[in-house]
């Protein structure tokens, strides 16, 4: 019998139940694995809890890009001593006999892939309007795949197997392709089939339906909502991998699903109401009818706003001229290397250029930067001489179950050029105690744990600030990295001139793996250059009728300081913005204009630099395209109703401001790319209609949820309280 190895892929807390059970269903096979290999996505503390729990497993953490395809890469390089590399997932236990199934139909050569059927466990009862014919929506084996043993075009992700030379010769899962994280994405296992098919014409991969998995379904998973959104992400999927590798191959075995098993479904449906008196067989007709317009539409809409080419990842570096100039490597795990590089140059922690460069090949070599850069010279600070003595500085960082993105986040502030006074981490609404965990554990003595029960980034700012007793307060969010020279950057301003009330820093991209990640720089990022600005109601006003409510060009919440007793004059934060509010955000605009408003400086410093994960998925773009316009609303609304003066301002700069959003020669505009979907320009400009009755609802909300101690004291801690 062929020996096996097992790879399980994994990342939330929350399946750690669940995936100790399907680790306990492989080691209990009748055929022994070789090796079972537990791949960890970007989650320190499950790996090393799964060490602890699981000795006999191999538990390593994803090197690849995050997601289920850099995870699945990973498990393969790490099963090195057989042929065959089977794979299961963290919510799925397999019968006792699964892997003697699987290695049997390895005796024939020809075979290269072994698949087999994936029963559904259902959380709660199966929903009556559920047609069998879209059980892959849940992950599972649907009706109109084959009853016995055939060879089929691609097996289900949840179980499958492969020849180990499969990999070694067409490479591995497309990174970027795929779910990652909660999104509903798929398809990953297709593109990878139809290489196979293709680099061996001859080549079989079988489905064996009695090799079989069991696949829990959560309740969230077999709501309409979920199954809305899984079709659509499924077409967008579809459409990506015909952009890889064309709509022949890739389409054939969905045409027969259509045109043959889902007019099966329907009739069947209706037959079942008419004869049966089933109410549901009239709701599942619907739901195929439904499921296959809203794939249809998800496929359309992502092959419209795409262009021609296929997306190339382009590769984030960091080079210092101080230092030799380093050729840099662009292959990628999945064979696909990247298409270029995006590459901040500096000299120490002075930021001198962003540099973007389309490259053929696996190397940038040294001469082509030379030629790319060009000479560069850094600008030393004209204020450094005016330093004042050090200050004490405090970090707050907000969170909401994303403990292992906190964990990365805290291991690069704990790795600073100057080492913050006070570190406070607001647990903001959290849905587990995750984050409590992994501070107790990792960082314990180092850092204050504040609970913030009532959700919004307003009011866990406004919480971690009545926790801190330093005077210069840095804030920003969960999901970055913290550049070496962040603290000392970022408090240089205010201890070099007391009447700065504020600075924002530079926000890099810390990947670009995805076409959305892309977009989501080119559509604006968050940087805002490269030269320090200033910016205050006198001698530095900025021109227009716009300054300064535009608060957007002062910088972003995920990378801010501010006084605290400048803070506390304007009030603090407002709890009735921000995300997890029901205005979605606008916090940190509000905070900003309430700073110059009052008289202070803001300060740009582009030496404070952060590296922020970008929304890898275009669905999690759509929504944060909307939040952001929501928010912009939200602030707006604000403004207005702390102040009905101002409402003549804004309609006096209202055409200036259509002009910046959406003029044909606005800054915004010219930044898009010409791939980018017309559809996130209006979700955002949606959202800024949406924004003012979202904050209205968020202020009736704010007022109602607010206890005494809720609101912003201006106090001092008391003595030895962090």
């Amino acid at each position: 019998m062929c020996p096996i190895e097992v790879v399980i892929c994994a990342y939330s807390d929350e399946r750690r139940e669940q995936l100790g059970a399907a680790i306990g269903s492989v080691l209990n096979q009748r055929l022994r694995p070789e090796r079972v290999v537990v791949v960890i996505d970007h989650n320190e503390r499950l790996l090393r809890a799964i060490r602890a729990s699981f000795p006999e497993v191999e538990a390593v953490a994803n090197e690849g890009t995050q997601g289920l395809s850099g995870a699945r890469n990973t498990g393969v390089r790490a099963c090195a001593s057989t042929d065959v590399v089977a794979f299961l997932d963290d919510d799925a236990v397999a019968e006792p006999d699964w892997l003697e199934r699987l290695a049997s139909h390895y005796a024939d050569p020809a075979v290269v892939g072994v698949g087999g059927g994936v029963l559904p466990i259902w959380q709660s009862d199966r929903p009556s309007w559920f047609p069998e014919e879209f059980q892959w929506v849940v992950g599972c084996s649907y009706r109109g795949l084959p009853v016995g043993l055939r060879p089929v075009r691609n097996p289900i992700g949840c179980n499958m197997s492969f020849r180990r030379s499969v990999f070694e010769v067409v490479g591995g899962f497309r990174e970027g392709m795929g779910r990652s994280g909660q999104d509903a994405a798929g398809c990953e296992e297709t593109e990878l089939c139809i290489r196979v098919h293709r680099q061996y014409p001859n080549s079989v991969i079988l489905y064996d339906p009695g090799a079989v998995v069991h696949h829990h379904v959560t309740a969230e998973r077999s709501r309409w909502a979920y199954f809305r959104r899984r079709c659509l992400a499924e077409g967008r999927s579809k459409s990506a991998v015909v952009r890889a590798v064309g709509a022949g191959e890739t389409l054939g075995a969905e045409r027969a699903y259509v045109t043959r098993t889902l007019p099966a479904g329907v009739v069947r449906g209706v037959a079942d109401a008419v004869t049966r008196l089933d109410a549901g067989g009239l709701m599942r007709a619907g739901a195929i009818v439904a499921g296959l317009a809203l794939t249809t539409a998800g496929y359309l809409m992502a092959k419209s706003s795409r262009a021609a080419t296929t997306f190339r990842p382009i590769k984030v570096v960091c080079i210092d001229q101080e230092k030799p100039l380093p050729a840099i490597d662009l292959s990628r795990p999945d064979g696909v290397p990247y298409g270029g590089i995006f590459c901040l140059v500096r000299s120490g922690p002075q930021p001198l250029a962003i540099v973007e460069l389309e490259h053929e090949g696996l190397l940038v070599q040294p001469a082509d930067l030379v030629a790319k850069i060009g000479s560069l010279r850094s600008v030393a600070s004209t204020a450094a001489h005016r330093m004042r003595p050090k200050e004490r500085v405090a970090v707050v960082i907000a969170t909401r179950d994303r403990a292992d993105s906190l964990d990365r986040c805290l291991t690069s502030l704990f790795d600073q050029t100057r080492a913050p006074d006070e570190v406070v981490v607001v647990d903001n609404a959290p849905a587990s105690t995750a984050t409590a965990d992994l501070l107790s554990a990792r960082y314990r003595g180092r850092v204050h744990y504040v609970l913030e029960p009532t959700p919004g980034l307003g009011r866990a700012h406004n919480a971690g600030l009545r926790h801190v007793s330093s005077d210069i307060v840095l804030f920003t969010d969960d999901d970055v990295v913290l550049d070496r020279h962040w603290v000392e950057a970022m408090a240089a301003p205010m201890e070099e001139d007391g009447t700065v009330g504020c600075v924002t820093g530079l926000i890099l991209p810390a990947e670009l793996e995805t076409r959305a990640q892309v977009w989501t720089e080119r559509h604006g990022g968050f940087g805002k250059g490269l030269q320090r600005r200033a910016y205050d109601l006198k001698a530095n006003r900025s021109k227009g009728v716009l300054f300064p409510f535009t608060a957007g060009q002062f910088g972003s919440g995920a990378n801010m300081a501010f006084r605290a007793s400048a803070l506390r004059r304007v009030g603090g934060f407002d709890a009735a913005l921000g995300a997890g509010t029901l205005a979605r955000g606008g916090d940190d605009l509000a905070a900003f204009f309430a700073i110059v408003n009052a008289g202070f400086q803001l300060v740009y410093q582009p030496q404070g630099i952060i590296w922020h994960y970008h929304r890898r998925s275009e669905e999690g773009m759509r929504r944060q395209a909307y939040c952001y316009g929501m928010g912009l609303g939200a602030y707006l609304t604000k403004l207005v109703i702390d102040d009905p003066r101002r409402a003549l301002r804004l309609a006096v700069a209202f055409p200036a401001g259509i002009r910046h959003m959406a003029g044909p020669t606005s800054e915004k505009t010219a930044r898009l790319p010409s791939d980018y979907p017309r559809r996130l320009v209006w979700m955002e400009r949606l959202g800024i209609l949406a924004g003012v009755p979202g904050y209205l609802r968020s202020l009736a909300k704010r007022r109602h949820d607010d206890r005494p101690h809720d609101g912003l004291a201006a106090r001092q801690p008391a003595k030895g309280e962090v």
